[in-house]
């Protein structure tokens, strides 16, 4: 903490300036979008504006680092639930590359762009949604391995996903709830 103490015409007018550790933040990119979207958002200043617009819409997402240049590519049958779930501290707490980033850079140092609009939320088929997720997937799996924070090529698996080996073991006998 630094104090500045300023005489002026004889009185003393105290500042407190404290220096915290903060996260990073800037110099920023041009972020690169896949498409021109339909929508980008500032996360940090749009959150509810986010949830409102994408209320019971199924998208097709993009989250781009503005620092890294990374990029993740996702889906969601009702976009407002999925979008505002990356704000949820539970959610953030899972070992997953953007959830990583967005806790180390935090959202004020990314964009989100929403590539698509598919439709109200149950007017298309999981199989159409994750069939446009999958178009995306293809181009970024195809171009810079490095800029990826998608963990797997194909949309909604988790292909080579391993659990530890004391998950099975915690699911097991008197540990099991069912």
């Amino acid at each position: 903490m630094l104090d500045f103490n300023v005489e002026f015409n004889n009185l003393i007018y105290i500042e407190t300036l404290v220096l915290l550790p903060l996260k990073p933040y800037g110099p920023h990119i041009l972020p690169k979008f896949l498409i021109k979207p339909i929508r980008v958002y500032k996360p940090n200043l749009d959150r509810n504006v986010i949830g409102k617009e994408n209320k019971n819409c199924t998208i097709i997402y993009q989250w781009v680092n503005l620092i890294t240049g990374k990029i993740y590519i996702g889906s969601a049958w009702n976009g407002s639930v999925r979008l505002l779930s990356y704000w949820t501290p539970s959610t953030l707490k899972i070992n997953l590359p953007i959830y990583n980033n967005l806790l180390y850079y935090t959202h004020n140092n990314f964009a989100l762009a929403i590539l698509e609009y598919l439709g109200k939320t149950g007017t298309v088929t999981k199989e159409f949604l994750l069939s446009r997720e999958q178009y995306y997937l293809n181009i970024i799996f195809k171009s810079d391995k490095d800029m990826i924070m998608n963990n797997y090529p194909t949309a909604g698996t988790n292909l080579n996903f391993k659990h530890k080996s004391s998950f099975g073991l915690n699911r097991s006998g008197s540990l099991n709830t069912m």
